[in-house]
């Protein structure tokens, strides 16, 4: 005798039978939420899709039917999310690189590919977590801020780029959680309403339920709460009054400029005469930056660049700092010099002052993270002719700024470029004792990308997680003067030479962010990895069922 077949009415009755994607499901929801965080960040920039992009995504986790095709989906929208925001990459190294456009395509497919994996590794560890935890609403966002929080250190030193709770830095209100976990938190609760809305449809279209059903009621109401945090309106006053004076000079270098004696001298001449303070009796002497560029310009080497810049110090009665490009030992032979990208202080008696030697270079721009059988091929040697090859500075500096009696012995720290992107990088100055943060960035490479406004929300975040002013001086945009909740008080056209004078203010308190650091991503990673041990030992100690009685 054998066993009846169980019959199809029965069969669709049976809710885990139900919904369980296959490969085409599964990549149809990776594409739509690669689609849907990309939409989330400048240029589009419609953050407000960031409470329902990660909900495919979370979708494969819960009902793929396998790990494969939930990796396969995840895959999918990392390549998506990062080719489409990300073009500027092929910009720079075609571009300003000077490598040819089929290599160039290249290299942007790979770093495509790369960070795709980023994703994959959620999709593929997302899927087994949702099988062998009993909370996924919770491990999953807490997967979500791991993954997150590795991609800031590798590969090659980290690329933290349009990291999700970005989406969020417009909403002063819901901001207020990165000064407590940094953009972690930030990211952790945008995660986590997303988690809650994917389990309810789930749960929906599994069970055939409605939202009256108690079980999904509360994270019903979860969700709404997390939602209507970020939607709060909060527009604090800024506590300090910015009685400071800066001056930013934008100088809209060309980044293709073949630079001479004679247009080198001219050019900083021209800097200097703009870089004038407007008159103000009783005011504060200001401090002048002039950003990271293209231009060659080196103070220790250029003796009528240091005193053109004494001359501008002692006119204005400020202090100056200049991105200069500068040997790390001169007095070396010609074949061991080795460049810095540096940030040069000149006090206001003209005589320099501090050095911040750049630490986080930029790999494939600032220096090649190969090896070196590999850099002697063709293209990717050009690259590392073209766009420097630089070696990093090995110690952290804080200014000193006293020019301004207000500001006597005040502290203050240099981001050069895209250290801006890194929440450990400025979180360390601001905890060795910086009251504001400068960055000096040269934002030509990226051509007219969407890569300029995300870098500035990226800097406002940097500001929001200290509570400190930050002065975003930029050879041609975005120049910006931000206050410590994120805000952009003032800023420069694009493209553009011209000159932001503002206000800011020193602070001297900190945030629990400043203080501890990233506490909350460690803390959600710990939290994983105890869960799956748990998890692990009670499926070893449950009783297995009987096996099944059968009739032949």
């Amino acid at each position: 005798m054998t066993s009846t077949p169980l019959h199809p009415s029965r069969l669709a009755t049976a809710p885990a039978a139900q919904l369980w994607l296959g490969w085409r499901e599964c990549l149809e929801l990776g594409a739509v939420a690669g689609l849907l965080l990309a939409l989330c960040f400048p240029a589009v920039d419609w953050d407000w899709l960031c409470w329902v992009a990660l909900v495919p995504l979370l979708l494969l986790c819960l009902r793929a039917a396998s790990s494969r095709r939930a990796l396969a989906g995840g895959y999918l929208a990392g390549v998506i999310f990062f080719g489409a925001t990300c073009p500027w990459i092929y910009h720079a190294v075609h571009y300003y690189g000077g490598v040819p456009a089929p290599l160039a395509a290249f290299i942007l497919g790979l770093f495509v590919l790369l960070m795709g994996a980023f994703f994959a590794l959620f999709g593929w560890l997302g899927f087994h977590l949702a099988r062998r935890v009993p909370v996924p609403w919770l491990t999953l966002p807490a997967l979500w801020m791991a993954i997150e929080w590795l991609r800031t250190y590798i590969p090659f030193g980290g690329f933290p780029w349009n990291l999700i709770g970005y989406a969020g830095v417009d909403h002063a209100g819901f901001m207020l959680s990165a000064t407590v976990g940094g953009v972690y938190a930030a990211g952790f609760l945008i995660a986590l309403e997303n988690a809650f809305l994917a389990w309810i449809i789930a749960d929906l279209a599994l069970a055939r339920r409605t939202l009256y059903r108690t079980a999904l009621l509360w994270p019903f109401i979860v969700w709404a709460v997390v939602v209507g945090f970020a939607s709060f309106p909060y527009d604090p006053p800024t506590m300090v009054p910015a009685n400071l004076r800066a001056v930013l000079v934008q100088p809209n270098a060309s980044v293709d400029a073949a630079w001479t004696g004679a247009s080198l001298q001219a050019y900083w001449t021209e800097l200097a005469r703009i870089s004038q303070p407007a008159p103000a009796p009783a005011a504060a002497p200001p401090l002048i930056l002039w950003p990271e560029e293209p231009a060659p310009l080196d103070y220790a080497a250029e003796p009528g660049l240091r005193q053109e810049l004494a001359d501008l110090a002692r006119a204005s009665g400020g202090e100056i700092l200049i991105g200069e490009s500068t040997l790390l030992d001169p007095a070396a032979p010609l074949g061991a010099q080795r460049p810095v990208n540096a940030a040069q202080l000149v006090l206001p008696d003209g005589t320099p002052g501090a050095r911040y030697d750049k630490i986080h270079l930029v790999p494939f721009g600032e220096y090649v993270p190969l090896p070196s059988w590999m850099q002697r091929l063709g293209g990717i040697r050009k690259l590392l002719v073209q766009a420097g090859d630089f070696v990093p500075g090995h110690e952290a500096v804080l200014f000193r700024y006293g020019a301004a009696p207000a500001a006597a012995d005040a502290r203050f720290a240099a981001l050069i470029c895209y250290e801006s992107i890194f929440p450990q990088l400025a979180r360390r100055e601001v905890a060795r004792g910086a009251q504001w943060l400068v960055n000096l960035s040269d934002d030509g490479w990226y051509g007219r990308s969407s890569a300029r406004p995300q870098g500035l929300e990226m800097a406002r975040m940097r500001a929001i997680e200290n509570r400190r002013w930050l002065l975003r001086d930029t050879n041609n945009g975005i120049t910006a003067i931000i206050d410590p909740y994120g805000r952009v008080v003032a800023r420069l056209p694009l493209d553009r030479r011209a000159v932001l004078r503002g206000n800011f203010a020193a602070r001297t308190g900190t945030t629990f962010y400043t203080r501890h650091g990233d506490w909350l991503p460690l803390a959600g990673t710990i939290f994983l990895i105890v869960i799956c041990g748990a998890a692990g030992v009670a499926r070893r100690r449950r009783p297995r069922a009987p096996e099944p009685v059968r009739f032949v």
